[in-house]
């Protein structure tokens, strides 16, 4: 739509504007007098009313004033239009079209976030409003999107509206146009003539503001009604909590097609019965249903200072309320803390870190990390990390290896700030007097023979996901950066101080007049490409690109590995559920001239600032899937309020919401027998594979939650565990029993994923996983062993896949 073109826009409020009038039409005589004002309206043409900011201000006060009032006794529809004025003039007093436009839609959108008017009841598919508040007056048509019905909704239900109806102003409009057909339950037709002079009329009469007096008036009454929200959250007074919608409608994960949009559902359903939906979340060019208003009320985001706007968006496409105050908020984007803050985090939350995570976030933790894995096991199997050294700690060490390759040309250095961000402080050296002597410090051996693609050096930012520590899963995003330094590559110790030669960072080399942009995710062109881009590259070049990824998986699983028992450890001191602490890591990672992969930093904090078409691509994507693989839910009532009971009784269907016995959960004397049982004799194969013969209550808790959330992966790769990664296991500091469960587990079922899940199924429709402890005979691991094995899941496992 052109930015130029008035129009009018299309949404359901109860009805109050035309309450008086409506009052006086019961009688048949004054019914046929609408129908007689009717047929002369279809032989005219009807000049419409300006929509002035006086009168959109009183009809938003006329809907406030019904929602308080509950006049629930209204059931007739009513249609107003609303246009837009026509002439931009140069008078100060009136607003140009893009000016009221992007009023209305703020007011619009500050109304259906704060609930006023409820999202669900948007009815017409072509209706506009913003993603999210503009502070621009001038508005274009890309930075709006469509609000779609959903389709569990019926629509004749919902009869006490007003209806402002999308039209153009240069279009005759009849009293039929006025009505849209498919908004209307079969019995309407007297709605149709809803639409008479005196309401014309009022709204003609009204005047026009200047633009300083509207901007005033409306921040008077965004300031009145955020008081007034305050004080109905606080009161003890349910207003009205009823559910409108059958549950099992909303736990459709089919999508369904409104034009050439695809529209999915607000819940992504489990793989299992009796475990609760997670919320969905897409990125820009998808579609989500709206969750009904009962549940949207508890979907609210924390702000913070560094929540990137690519992560804003994400949540509110999926009907979030972004809020800096409370601590009723499900999710936040925000700063690592420090461990002891995350004891206030509460179970159904999630913050985007682990405690603990910088032990490889800072390089000089991450090299200590790395270089006590090389001494445990091997240097060899550590072999993707270039010498390195922490300074002042290590200063000695290093000048004595500086002084057996000053002369060769492998005396290059890269010296970086332990923890430091977008290539401060880095330089590369390669005289021992350019070495701080008292300042900390990180050394590392300069990779002098980099890959070079037309003549640059480059490095790859990967996208790494970790949902959990214990047991430890990781994910790799299929798509990530490559990321070129701006000026050819020169071996010659004089271009050491060049850092648009060296470094890498769009940070730094936005900077050079050389740097060139790119905003096509598929292209192999500009100082920026995609992963994918550069995966296709190589392979033009037959580079083996397959084994460049499996090196760069095995990088990232041990680099990971080797601060888990640290980060376990803070875990279970600090967080009172698993379930509440995810994080996303930026690996960074350079290739040599063979193409073989070396770690140059881990990220905790990885940039999602989106500068261009390409970031946008790669990064919301990424989002949107970490998201969904995150697995967000409704939390009841009761667990939002502080003392853990709730003044307001729930309503929300069981179904629907958080429910902590299906996350994993204090131990039984049970479970923790077959804990020590099998983490004692983790090294035995054969006693080992009998790990999943029985299924205890917690195990299954534990299953159920990996095999959903692989479910909801997206473009995320799982690289651990899988069915080839049993190797990995004697990385870690102590042996883990969840570890040994998940990597048994996908062994055995890798090749036959549904009969696992359908053994899974049959054991949470009897509602075994919410057990604790077991009352089930059949899933105490004590009562197992005394049979010695003879009540085996291995002879019952068909025939509970084929009774499911």
């Amino acid at each position: 739509m052109n930015p130029d073109v008035s129009f009018v826009f299309d949404y359901i409020v109860p009805i109050s504007l035309s309450h008086q009038y409506l009052s006086s039409v019961n009688s048949d005589g004054n019914h046929q007098k609408l129908l007689q004002r009717r047929q002369e309206l279809s032989n005219s043409t009807t000049k419409l009313p300006e929509l002035t900011t006086t009168t959109f201000q009183q009809t938003l006060t006329f809907v406030e004033n019904f929602k308080r009032n509950q006049h629930k006794s209204i059931t007739d529809k009513s249609r107003v239009l609303l246009q837009i004025p026509q002439e931009n003039t140069n008078d100060n007093k009136t607003l140009t079209p893009q000016q009221l436009r992007y009023q209305l839609n703020l007011k619009l959108e500050q109304l259906i976030r704060t609930r006023v008017i409820e999202p669900h009841r948007v009815i017409n598919r072509s209706s506009i409003l913003p993603a999210s508040p503009i502070k621009s007056k001038i508005v274009p048509k890309e930075n709006f999107s469509r609000i779609i019905i959903p389709s569990y909704l019926n629509r004749s239900v919902d009869k006490s509206i007003i209806s402002l109806s999308t039209t153009t102003i240069n279009t005759t409009v009849t009293q039929d146009d006025l009505i849209d057909k498919d908004s209307l339950g079969d019995n309407d037709e007297a709605c149709e003539e809803m639409m008479e002079e005196e309401i014309i009329t009022f709204l003609q009469q009204q005047p026009m503001l200047d633009k300083d007096s509207f901007e005033m008036e409306t921040e008077e009454y965004e300031a009145e009604f955020e008081e007034e929200s305050l004080r109905d959250s606080e009161s003890d007074v349910d207003v009205d909590n009823t559910f409108p919608v059958d549950p099992a409608l909303l736990l459709s994960d089919k999508t369904r097609r409104v034009g050439s949009t695809e529209v999915k559902s607000g819940f992504i359903p489990s793989l299992f019965a009796n475990v609760p939906p997670t919320i969905r979340f897409c990125n820009e060019t998808e579609r989500i249903e709206p969750l009904p208003l009962p549940l949207q009320k508890m979907m609210k985001w924390k702000m913070s200072s560094i929540t990137p706007n690519v992560v804003k968006s994400a949540v509110l496409r999926s009907g979030f309320r972004l809020s800096d105050e409370g601590n009723d908020w499900l999710g936040t984007w925000s700063r690592h803390m420090k461990p002891v803050c995350f004891k206030a985090i509460r179970e159904y939350q999630k913050i985007n870190h682990f405690p603990g995570s910088f032990q490889i976030g800072r390089k000089d933790r991450l090299w200590r990390n790395l270089s006590h894995m090389q001494a445990v096991h091997s240097r060899r199997e550590f072999d993707f990390v270039p010498q390195t050294f922490v300074l002042p700690a290590d200063f000695l060490l290093f000048k004595r290896v500086f002084d057996e390759v000053s002369d060769t040309k492998e005396s290059k250095w890269i010296i970086k700030p332990p923890a430091s961000a977008r290539g401060q402080g880095i330089r590369v050296i390669s005289k021992m007097e350019q070495v701080p002597k008292k300042r900390a410090v990180v050394v590392q051996k300069y990779i002098a023979n980099p890959y070079l693609i037309n003549g640059h050096k480059f490095d790859l930012r990967l996208y790494v996901y970790v949902p959990s520590h214990d047991p430890l899963r990781i994910y790799l995003f299929d798509d990530g950066l490559t990321r070129f330094a701006s000026r050819k590559y020169s071996t010659s110790v004089k271009s050491l101080s060049d850092r648009f030669m060296h470094l890498t960072n769009y940070s730094i080399n936005r900077y050079n007049s050389e740097y060139k942009s790119n905003n096509d995710s598929t292209a192999c062109a500009g100082h920026k490409w995609s992963l994918k881009a550069l995966w296709a590259y190589l392979k033009k070049r037959d580079v083996d690109v397959a084994d460049v990824i499996e090196r760069i998986k095995d990088l990232v699983i041990k680099t990971i590995i080797s601060a888990d028992s640290y980060v376990n450890v803070l875990t279970k001191a600090n967080v009172r559920r698993k379930f509440s602490v995810h994080e996303l890591f930026g690996f960074d990672v350079i290739l040599d001239e063979q193409c073989k992969p070396y770690i140059v930093e881990v990220n905790i904090s990885p940039s999602l600032h989106s500068n261009s078409p390409l970031d946008i691509n790669v990064k919301g994507s990424m989002i949107s899937d970490l998201l969904n693989l995150s697995g967000f839910m409704i939390p009841d009532r009761k667990d939002m309020s502080s003392d853990g009971s709730s003044r307001k009784k729930s309503k929300l269907p069981k179904s629907l919401i958080f429910d902590r016995r299906v996350l994993p959960q204090g131990l039984s004397t049970d479970e923790k027998v077959k804990h020590q049982y099998f983490a004692q004799r983790h090294n035995d194969e054969q006693i080992r594979k009998n790990i999943v013969d029985l299924l205890t209550p917690d195990d299954l808790r534990i299953l159920v939650e990996t095999e959903d959330e692989f479910a909801r992966r997206g473009s995320f790769e799982r690289i651990f565990p899988t069915n080839q990664t049993r190797k990995y296991l004697k990385y870690f500091e102590t042996p883990r029993y969840y570890n040994l469960l998940l990597n048994e587990w996908i062994t055995k079922y890798t090749r036959n994923e549904d009969r696992g899940i359908a053994l899974l199924n049959t054991f949470c429709r009897k509602e075994i996983h919410l057990q604790n402890p077991a009352v089930d005979t059949n899933h105490m691991w004590t009562q197992y062993q005394k049979l010695h094995g003879h009540l085996s899941y291995r002879e019952n496992d068909n025939a509970n896949t084929n009774g499911s």
